[in-house]
């Protein structure tokens, strides 16, 4: 499994892409949350909320980690659909997985390390992209006081809500076995329409859904969802989608090499 799990590291970190995927995960929740709370400091200094629908520092570097995703997405996407694209004629135009196959037999085995390694990468991108975010916030809010109450709590849940909507990425990945459709689909979801957002409003299991589960964790004083899970439900939902995640695509990847 160590042998595996280096292979995979180092794939990982060669693959084209992912050095901007991080790029992404770090530099959008810290530009939002830096343009936001500009925004409000200056309002509350000069005393012109202007067209300002919340001048509340609740959420300030909260809110845009749900617009950040999109690196993360972008990270786990890549992470599987790589192992799907054709070489160039000079290799033979074979898959990567074909190579991959041969250099370490056994589907569960490499997809498990593969998975392994994706977590613990997230894992500390989303702990600084977190801690970033809300650094961001606490300096360029200046003088104006950040209403966060204990923040521990939801910047953990904001880590685990990155971690989850990654490996979700990677089962989609590897479940159509290409990036371009779950990409479209979870960028548009994160950055432009929320398709869950729009699906809550026929129907209240929406809320059960990995993305509004978790952010309503983190994100507080928002009524765009009705009745949202509170974060001793969120949080083990989001969990468990994140775990079915895992078993699916190790499942795929294994029935596809038998």
């Amino acid at each position: 499994m160590r042998r595996a799990m280096r292979a995979e590291a180092l794939k990982l970190c060669t693959l084209p892409g992912i050095r901007l995927a991080a790029l992404l995960a770090l530099a959008v929740p810290m530009l939002l949350t830096w343009l936001e709370s500009s925004q409000i400091r200056r309002a509350v200094e000069t005393g012109n909320l202007g067209g300002m629908i919340d001048a509340s520092t609740t959420n300030t570097g909260f809110g845009s980690l749900t617009v950040g995703q999109v690196g993360f997405v972008v990270l786990g996407v890549l992470s599987v659909s790589s192992e799907y694209v054709r070489n160039t004629q000079a290799v033979g135009r074979g898959r990567q997985l074909t190579t991959s196959m041969v250099a370490m037999p056994g589907g569960a085995r490499r997809m498990i390390a593969k998975l392994v390694v994706l977590l613990g990468f997230t894992t500390v991108l989303a702990v600084a992209s977190t801690a970033g975010s809300l650094a961001v916030a606490r300096w360029a809010l200046g003088n104006v006081e950040a209403t966060w109450g204990n923040p521990w709590p939801r910047a953990a849940a904001a880590v685990l809500f990155l971690v989850v909507m990654t490996v979700i990425a990677a089962a989609l990945a590897e479940l159509v076995r290409g990036g371009t459709l779950p990409l479209t689909l979870l960028v548009v979801n994160a950055a432009a329409v929320s398709l869950t957002f729009l699906l809550s409003k026929a129907t209240p299991l929406a809320k059960y859904a990995p993305d509004l589960a978790l952010t309503y964790a983190f994100v507080t004083d928002n009524n765009v969802v009705q009745n949202p899970l509170s974060p001793g439900v969120g949080i083990p939902v989001g969990t468990a989608w994140g775990v079915a995640a895992i078993i699916l695509a190790v499942l795929l990847h294994v029935r596809r090499e038998a």
